[in-house]
């Protein structure tokens, strides 16, 4: 890690190119999920500061066309 920090921008994509191509499909796709899941996290976080948020029963009433 330490060596990545100490690396200039063009490096360090040079360096995770490089990483990534030894890697497996298993990997990339795990890689990938995390990704994605770490995103939707800080998106569901900010949506609960922001007070985008249902309680149970508005969350079954808007979801009550989908479930019937």
């Amino acid at each position: 890690m330490k060596k990545l920090l100490a690396m200039a921008n063009s490096d360090i994509k040079e360096e995770v190119i490089k990483i990534t191509r030894s890697l497996s499909l298993e990997d990339v796709n795990d890689i990938f999920y995390k990704i994605i899941l770490e995103k939707k996290l800080k998106q569901s976080e900010d949506d609960i500061r922001n007070g985008r948020i249902f309680n149970t029963d508005e969350a079954k009433k808007k979801l009550k066309k989908w479930l019937n």
